[in-house]
């Protein structure tokens, strides 16, 4: 009987044959580049495979950069939507504060001429009915205001104190009808009294003869020691002269912000210090 299996060379003369194969190739290869052809051909067989090797890793971090649920969608939405609101909020307030500080400079700067003591109030609260216009401060008997105290804004006269409390003061504008300042034509010097209808100012008790126009700036007088001399107080919108009547009916537009003021002056009466300085005088000598 045949045997079946027949032995063929041993495994370690397999080896030194392959060993041999693969030095002549190699050798031949970098001396010659036989097999440069075929190390080609053998990677573009491959590289479908070494695709579809990597395919899943690929896929994988695709989806980690590229794909994000609808809720997260959303909560970033939202949070940008938020973020935008607050900056355009602080862009609103930088805004205001620039407006705010423009006034207060103007505030002040109306007030240079002044020598007395002023503070800035700032409004709280418009009392403004058919029979009365007020305004509610910020500063009280704490800060100095009394009763009577003067308050101008950057443009002129806007009324006076009458009320007093601890940290807040209600002052009486300048066109309410229970309000009238001495006034003087910043034109002639013609003195007259201004009193309020509500809304503008109309000068009392002066004849058809008065030397007044329109457009003629009024100031305050100083008489009556209530108002320092000097300030605008209103401009004459409107003279009427009739025969029929003994006085002229003249209107008058307040200068000072009375609708739009959010921060008022007070002001102080100027009081100078003085240094008792004695003078030796020389003694008289008789001749």
């Amino acid at each position: 009987m045949k045997n079946l299996f027949t032995r063929g060379p041993s495994l370690v003369l397999q080896l030194i044959i392959t060993l041999v194969l693969a030095c002549v190739l190699m050798v031949l290869d970098y001396r010659y580049g036989y097999l440069t052809s075929a190390r080609k051909a053998t990677a573009t067989f491959l590289s479908p495979l070494y695709f579809l090797a990597n395919l899943p890793n690929e896929l994988a971090a695709w989806a980690d950069n590229n794909i994000v649920s609808r809720n997260d969608l959303i909560d970033e939405n939202r949070q940008l939507k938020d973020e935008v609101l607050i900056l355009k909020a602080q862009n609103q307030r930088l805004i205001g504060l620039e407006s705010e500080n423009a006034r207060l400079r103007s505030l002040l700067g109306s007030s240079r001429s002044f020598r007395g003591k002023r503070l800035i109030a700032e409004v709280l609260n418009i009392d403004s009915q058919r029979f009365s216009n007020e305004l509610l401060l910020n500063k009280g008997s704490a800060d100095g205001v009394f009763v009577g105290q003067p308050v101008v804004d950057s443009e002129g006269v806007m009324g006076q104190v009458v009320e007093v409390s601890l940290s807040t003061s209600r002052m009486i504008m300048l066109n309410d009808q229970k309000h009238a300042i001495p006034v003087r034509n910043d034109r002639n010097g013609l003195r007259a009294i201004a009193q309020g209808d509500g809304q503008l100012l109309f000068l009392r008790h002066l004849p058809n003869t008065t030397d007044i126009r329109e457009g003629d700036l009024l100031l305050s007088s100083g008489l009556g020691e209530k108002f320092p001399d000097g300030y605008p107080v209103a401009k004459v919108i409107s003279v009427t002269k009739q025969t029929a009547q003994p006085y002229a009916q003249i209107i008058a537009e307040p200068t000072a912000n009375i609708n739009t003021a959010n921060h008022v002056l007070l002001l102080w009466p100027y009081e100078p210090t003085t240094n008792s300085v004695t003078e030796e005088q020389p003694e008289a000598t008789e001749n």
